[in-house]
């Protein structure tokens, strides 16, 4: 509207790219024409590490890490200062284990570390090692937990975004459940990351997610912590009514399908919460998966179609291994059909945003519990 009424003409060149980028995602549903809109700003104005981490943010919706390090490249090329920017190396590291360069991010990661006591504390910067650290496998796990307990100090619930927050406590109860400490994540859970006393936090939609993702592991991985984890999928799940969930009146909620990974969880959230063979929730929230799904391919953004078939088709097959309302003669046979069709769609996991670790929980899904990104053991043997 105000660009319509030539209020546009008093903005510069910047202001203009940004209203287009924060249209191309929030009108047009296309993080990667945003994303494309936002490199523009970074490649004329390198020093702009907003339009770089929203970038950042763009490439993890998409699943593409390439996108993630190419944007920090061109802010990390321009720097000739010492110390850097501030908040600068925590992207660059994050970049580097998006790719797939473990060691590289590490010592990235050790790079920013040292600038610490001139720039501050970045928690993003514990979050891009806490990954390099996990991927690099199950030899790092202790160092992991090491780390991340000796910075957990310096996330403050008051001076940080609620995902970030919650995010890196998920990292650390994460590293938690791989070891079985199952209390210390279970009080990491009801502390930090669905704190009941902190109703605000809890309706930011990534707080939703960090909450549900952890569930889903410690279900896998701690198969006698059932009994904890149910009552636990219940509160997020009332918890997400009304924002990421439709509310009581069935109304579509403002937050609704804005994290095609959070929509996905939330399938299995549902399967957990199911009590006498009452699939009705679950397959209400699967049709609104559907039509979103229908919405999505008709995008005019870059992979819309093939972003919304991998993302209907994922639903699916977790709803199918997890759902309890079907005939037990015919579980083992429709488990083992889900499962080979999701295992056939991991090279699309990534279409549903968010990082590997975080997508973690379909890699469990096929191939059972995951101790630091590799399979634990067979599958098999979490149902026998």
């Amino acid at each position: 509207a105000e660009v319509a009424s030539g209020a546009a003409a008093t903005w510069t060149w910047r202001e203009e790219r940004y209203v287009k980028a924060w249209s191309r995602w929030c009108l047009e549903g296309d993080p990667s024409g945003c994303y494309e809109v936002l490199k523009e700003v970074v490649e004329k104005h390198p020093q702009d590490l907003f339009a770089v981490k929203r970038g950042h943010i763009m490439g993890l919706i998409l699943g593409d890490g390439s996108r993630i390090m190419s944007i920090v490249e061109c802010a990390a090329a321009a720097v000739k200062c010492t110390p850097p920017p501030r908040f600068l190396y925590g992207m660059w590291s994050f970049g580097l284990e998006q790719q797939g360069k473990y060691e590289e991010a590490e010592a990235k990661a050790r790079e920013g570390l040292a600038f610490e006591k001139d720039l501050g504390p970045d928690a993003w910067l514990d979050h891009s090692l806490a990954h390099a650290f996990y991927f690099q496998g199950e030899d790092m796990l202790d160092e992991a937990l090491e780390f991340l307990e000796s910075r957990c100090s310096n996330w403050s619930a008051t001076e940080l975004h609620p995902f970030l927050y919650t995010h890196n406590w998920w990292h650390l109860a994460l590293l938690y459940v791989e070891k079985r400490s199952f209390d210390k994540a279970i009080q990491i859970f009801d502390e930090r990351l669905w704190p009941e006393k902190d109703p605000d936090l809890l309706k930011d939609p990534q707080v939703q997610l960090n909450a549900l993702n952890l569930l889903w592991r410690l279900d896998t991985e701690g198969r006698g912590q059932i009994e904890l984890s149910r009552p636990r999928w219940k509160k997020v799940l009332a918890g997400c009514a009304g924002i990421s969930l439709p509310g009581s009146d069935g109304a579509k909620a403002p937050c609704q399908h804005g994290d095609l990974l959070l929509d996905v969880v939330l399938v299995r959230a549902f399967c957990a919460t199911s009590t006498g063979g009452n699939a009705k929730p679950l397959d209400e929230w699967l049709g609104c998966m559907a039509a979103h799904a229908e919405d999505m391919a008709k995008g005019s953004g870059e992979g819309a179609a093939e972003r919304a078939e991998a993302y209907a088709a994922c639903a699916l097959c977790v709803a199918e291994l997890f759902r309890g309302d079907m005939p037990e003669a015919a579980l083992p046979a429709r488990q083992a059909a889900a499962r080979t069709e999701l295992r056939e769609l991991k090279p699309r996991w990534a279409s549903l945003g968010g990082s590997e670790e975080q997508r973690n929980i379909l890699e469990e899904a096929v191939e059972g519990p995951i101790v630091c990104g590799a399979p634990e053991m067979n599958f098999t043997a979490i149902f026998r």
